[in-house]
């Protein structure tokens, strides 16, 4: 691009580089809030872009994930350039990071952005605009594998976790899954070092709902440019998790994007209610070559382990409570699965089968333990007074 030239990259725009990008003008790829364009550069890449990246309005669809789609954007730099659009409260800016020794979240302030150097590329920030707007992130592209550590903190004592916040540090979408390539992908790459319970990507709703999980059981699905996530560390010592070149895709759309791949699975959820508005809901899933007990990549434990509904594996049970649990087609012929739920007394609920994919002869029956009342989950929904 020569100095005098300017390239802008649409929201539904890709550009694949085979060799070497120099930029000496302005290059800009533009995002809205469910379209990223992408870039690929093949070879090295000389001179910077803009990253104009969507980021949710705080007081309507609440606090985004975020990560900087670029290499040494300096986060004062990034809040001066952003500040007609960026969330603030009084000195408070609404861009923070997640501390997983205890659990804690800090934003910058007017005091503390000065010294706060750059976005560390691949680690994910919490971020709000005050309309719903694209921030602008400055930087070189990445065209080496990139790392972030992470660990896992959870039972330290202190009220540490597991979680890392990660993202995607590349102006591109990633593989996720196996479905999006069967080796080049995000959990297949990082199976290692991620906790085998929870092999999985746990991406926020932005609507203060909670996380969905995407994992093998779900379809094709890409990681947005700049899309923050939470993944569970395996080690109480630190490992790095891996982000490399050949995850690479302009294939994607919204920021985690889901593409049927026409696979011969079937599913179900169970979605726990009450009054009338859905607090929580687990997932089933059914297919050739999975066992009753763990299979990394496609269960998944909960994000929230005392959220109000969730399930334990069928088989070798190790306390760990499931958001996804997957076994193989053969289960349908009879299989008894516990179901967790937690909610105060007094209050009814009601637990229904939705969104089932599953054959229509399979019945799908809840017991309850106490009564020995069963409840056919195909004509019905269970509802109790606890």
């Amino acid at each position: 691009i020569k100095s005098s030239a300017a390239l802008t990259i649409e929201e539904d725009g890709s550009l694949n580089i085979a060799k070497d990008f120099n930029n000496q003008g302005a290059v800009t790829l533009n995002s809205s809030s469910n379209e990223f364009a992408s870039i690929i550069v093949g070879g090295t890449a000389t001179g910077d872009i803009t990253y104009n990246k969507f980021v949710n309005q705080l007081y309507y669809q609440g606090w985004d994930l975020v990560g900087s789609p670029v290499i040494n954007q300096s986060i004062s730099g990034f809040v001066t350039t952003n500040s007609s659009v960026l969330a603030a409260n009084g000195s408070a800016y609404a861009v923070g990071y997640h501390d997983n020794t205890d659990d804690s979240w800090t934003n910058y302030t007017t005091s503390t952005v000065g010294g706060a150097g750059n976005f560390d590329i691949a680690r994910g920030y919490q971020m709000a605009t005050s309309s719903g707007a694209t921030m602008a992130f400055t930087g070189s592209i990445a065209t080496t594998d990139q790392t972030q550590s992470i660990i896992n903190n959870n039972g330290n004592g202190n009220g540490g976790r597991r979680w890392n916040l990660v993202a995607n540090p590349f102006p591109s979408y990633l593989n996720a899954n196996t479905n999006a390539h069967a080796s080049n992908n995000f959990l297949s790459v990082n199976a290692s070092v991620i906790d085998s319970n929870f092999l999985s990507i746990y991406g926020w709703d932005a609507d203060g709902s909670g996380y969905t999980i995407y994992n093998n059981t779900s379809s094709a699905t890409y990681i947005a440019p700049g899309q923050a996530f939470f993944v569970a560390a395996a080690s109480s010592s630190a490992a790095n998790l891996s982000f490399t070149e050949a995850m690479q895709t302009t294939t994607g759309g919204d920021d985690f994007i889901n593409l049927d791949p026409g696979n011969t699975s079937s599913e179900f959820y169970l979605k726990f209610k009450k009054a009338g508005a859905q607090e929580a809901d687990t997932k089933f899933y059914f297919d050739y070559g999975l066992n009753p007990g763990l299979d990394p990549g496609y269960d998944a434990g909960a994000y929230n382990q005392t959220m109000a509904l969730s399930s334990r594996l069928a088989e070798e049970d190790q306390g760990i409570n499931m958001g996804i649990n997957a076994m193989n087609i053969d289960s349908f012929e009879q299989t008894a699965i516990a179901l967790v739920v937690n909610t105060e007394a007094g209050t009814t609920f009601r637990i229904s089968m939705e969104d089932s994919t599953i054959p229509e002869n399979v019945d799908v029956l809840l017991l309850d333990t106490q009564t020995q009342i069963s409840t056919n989950l195909r004509g019905q929904d269970f509802i109790l007074t606890p």
